[in-house]
């Protein structure tokens, strides 16, 4: 595939961001005493957010937030493997959110069409994608659990992206700091999925097993 410059020679897709970045100057010293009080006081973000890194879905756009509002986990399918896993980067996150930072809410959003869910559906090249396949494979418990059950096929990705969400809650539960959290009432888990066609975001009761609405399970 051939880079696309412009008449400078310029790549466009680094253009399009150093735009991006002269915009975002612009804005910084319009609100240049938020940055400073940003940069000097600390960051005293609201919500742990453990979502997918699809660029289609932004966590500060669909809650409206300012900067130093979320503290983000992004990774592909919004996975938190289990505490003892072979990977440390989303629970040194997690340990930090809570031990460091005071966070009492955690959010796992996932995401319509999420293609790291889709992607345990076909085979992945060994060679040339092992990291991928390593990774992916915890979306297994959730497609495990969705063929077992029988659903249809066109109606599994769905099923299997909402299962692989409450997997996630489960997985969270697998962290001494957020069991304990848990148990003490400090700390709040809740499983979410954005559908990026209508923009809603519904909400998963972890007790009826039913998902709803966000703004309707906000009103009761």
């Amino acid at each position: 595939m051939t880079t696309k410059t412009d008449e400078d020679g310029i790549d466009l897709d680094i253009k399009d961001a150093m735009e991006g970045y002269q915009r975002f100057r612009r804005k910084f010293d319009q609100d240049k005493a938020f940055y400073s009080r940003l940069a000097t006081s600390g960051q005293k973000p609201k919500l742990l957010w453990i979502g997918c890194c699809d660029s289609r879905v932004v966590p500060s756009q669909i809650m409206s937030a300012d900067p130093g509002e979320l503290f983000e986990i992004r990774n592909i399918a919004n996975c938190v493997p289990p505490s003892g896993a072979d990977e440390d980067s989303v629970g040194a996150a997690i340990e930090y959110a809570l031990g460091h930072l005071g966070i009492d809410d955690i959010v796992v959003c996932g995401h319509t069409g999420c293609g790291g869910i889709q992607a345990l559906l076909e085979p992945i090249p060994p060679g040339q994608e092992a990291h991928l396949g390593r990774w992916v494979d915890y979306t297994r418990p959730a497609h495990d659990l969705v063929r077992a059950a029988g659903i249809e096929p066109q109606n599994q990705l769905m099923a299997t992206i909402a299962a692989h969400i409450q997997f996630q809650l489960d997985n969270l539960m697998t962290y001494e700091i957020v069991r304990r959290g848990v148990e003490e009432g400090r700390v709040g888990l809740h499983g979410w999925l954005y559908d990026m066609e209508s923009g809603e975001v519904v909400v998963y009761d972890r007790i009826s097993g039913e998902w709803r609405e966000l703004l309707a399970e906000a009103a009761e």
